[in-house]
């Protein structure tokens, strides 16, 4: 890689560092381009040369993050036994976002339909990029765990729904800051073993429900 090269992904990448300090700091809608420059020590022109927009900043951070917690939940599917693997996978999905709430408020607010419209082409389709290699990795545990190696793709679309359903709930429920403010407060790790279970007993239901269909048999 050239030295120009270099530089301008090093200065990318503090422009990054500096935007997540600053949300941690205040709200992240509130955050101005201007602010995450000065925090980076650089002009408000030079974060433009690598961000189009704000929404392209936040963006860079939602598809950062969730690329290297894909990456984590691969391996630990990799080295768990089969009878486990998604379980643990589930749960440690749910430390992922309990452990950086303000990005489970981003990639919420970058999943709008609204924000997408107005994303770059080239983010756009990084997220789709990303949308893919979760649902692949969400096949191959099914598959793994439940042993439903006849289902079709369609299938997995079905049952890919619930989980999302499920996982989107959670995602929400940490952006807001859990169950604190409830008349009996909830412990999250309990939330989330419950919630797992919930999950993996509603795919086994479900996948058993598909295969047992009269036209598989036809």
């Amino acid at each position: 890689m050239r030295l120009q090269d270099q530089l301008f992904e090093h200065r990318e990448q503090v422009i990054l560092a500096a935007a997540r300090q600053r949300f941690s700091e205040q709200p992240w809608d509130r955050v101005t381009i201007a602010e995450v420059a000065t925090a980076a020590g650089i002009g408000k022109g030079t974060v433009y040369k690598h961000f189009p927009s704000k929404e392209a900043l936040y963006a860079r951070l939602v598809l950062d993050l969730s690329r290297v917690n894909l990456l984590e939940l691969r391996a630990l599917h990799a080295a768990s036994p089969a009878e486990d693997a998604m379980r643990l996978v589930i749960l440690r999905s749910f430390e992922q976002m309990l452990a950086n709430p303000i990005q489970a408020q981003l990639c919420q607010h970058c999943d709008r339909p609204e924000f997408q419209e107005r994303l770059e082409p080239t983010y756009r389709q990084q997220f789709l990029e990303l949308e893919e290699q979760f649902q692949c990795f969400f096949g191959q545990m099914l598959n793994d765990t439940l042993g439903c190696h006849t289902l079709s793709q369609s299938d997995y679309q079905n049952l890919l729904w619930g989980v999302e359903a499920c996982v989107n709930g959670v995602m929400a429920r940490i952006a807001s800051g859990g169950f604190a403010h409830w008349a009996v407060p909830i412990a999250l790790d309990d939330y989330f073993a419950r919630v797992t279970d919930f999950i993996i007993a509603g795919l086994r239901t479900q996948a058993a429900d598909l295969l047992a269909q009269p036209h598989r048999h036809e």
